[in-house]
Formats: C-alpha cells, structure tokens, sequence
C-alpha cells in the first residue's frame, strides 16, 4: 500500500471511530435530554426518561416491592427485643409523669392515702400487664404497617417528586463508568467498520 492509501485507510478508520463514539454518546444523552418535548415538524423529540418518568416510576416501585424490598420484609427484619426495651421504658415514663397527676385528677380523695410504695406496686402491675401482651402489641403495628402502608405508591412518589436534573445526576454518578465504556465500544466498532468499508472499497 502507498502512503496516500494508509493515510486514506486510517482517516476513515478515525471517521468511523469519531461516529461510533459520537452516536452512542448522543444516545445515551438523549436518555434525559431534552427534558421537555421539543417540536421539529415532522416529529416530536423527548428524552426518554423525560418522556415515561411516571411509567418507569411505577415499574421500579412494582419490581423494588415484589422483587427486592417489601413491608413484609421490614416488619421481618424488626428487632422485638430492642422494640420491647424501647416499649419498657415509654411505659416506665408515661407511669412516671402521669400515673399520679391522674389518680389526683379523677380519685382527689384516694389521692391522700396513696403512699410511694403502693404507687410502685400499681406502677408494676400496669407495666406487667403491657409487657405481657407486648408480642400482641408489635403484632398488631405490623399488621398495621402490612395493611396501610402502600410501599409502591411510596417509592412511586418520592421518584415522581424527583427533578429530571437530580435523577440525571443521580443515574450518571451511579453508571458514569458504564457509560464510558459504552462510549468507546461506539468508537471501536466504528473504527472496525470504517476498515471494514476501506478494504471493501479497495479490493473491489
């Protein structure tokens, strides 16, 4: 081969790879951009993202709910030791600050004969009778959480609720290196395929 046709072979080889890698950058712009749709005559131009934010909302919720994460799983993962460590000593307080504002309330004159000691005893046996049915208490929250709380329509929210800038920002953060990668695959298969053309152009 002559000079003039190695320079030929590798400005297309460069062409080639300058517009894999430039496609495949626009295509993954054109992931978020343009945000609002944009009229050109003939047809209309959103990115994609932009343009089923809601629809892809849903479907993350949907497969986050049934797939990975559901509110069955976190009443699961609750701990009833801790949560009844936690109970004992909202009891503990609320007999602490109101057990004896209230009997003065509604019993003035039980009130007078009420020594510290019997306030303890009456004290341990309001506790103990929470305490004792605390596994029904916790049963009943998280039948509570099962039956009210709706973890799709949550997650549905709160990725609606995101700006487009944010959830770009977000999604380029998380696969910034994927998307490079995905870039330079552009570039050398373009490069491929413009020697791919160059031989053809040349030996036929």
């Amino acid at each position: 081969m002559s000079v003039e046709v190695l320079i030929k072979m590798f400005m297309i080889i460069i062409i080639g790879a300058g517009i894999g890698w430039i496609t495949n950058y626009v295509a993954i712009k054109m992931l978020f951009r343009p945000y609002k749709e944009v009229n050109l005559i003939f047809f209309k131009i959103q990115g994609l993202i932009p343009k089923r934010k809601k629809e892809l909302g849903t479907n993350i919720a949907k497969i986050i709910q049934n797939e990975i994460l559901s509110i069955g799983d976190v009443v699961e993962c609750l701990d009833k030791e801790k949560i009844t460590v936690q109970l004992e000593k909202i009891v503990d307080r609320l007999l602490e600050e109101k057990l004896v504002g209230e009997i003065t309330k509604s019993f003035p004159m039980l009130a007078m004969f009420l020594s510290s000691e019997m306030l303890d005893k009456i004290k341990g046996t309001i506790k103990n009778a929470i305490l004792e049915n605390k596994d029904e208490i916790i049963q009943i929250f998280s039948d509570y959480l099962e039956k009210n709380i709706d973890f799709e329509e949550i997650i549905t929210k709160n990725i609606d609720a995101f700006s487009l800038e944010k959830l770009e920002e977000i999604t380029y953060m998380i696969a910034e290196k994927e998307f490079k990668h995905i870039e330079i695959i552009g570039a050398i298969l373009g490069g491929i395929i413009g020697f791919i053309q160059f031989l053809i152009g040349y030996y036929i």
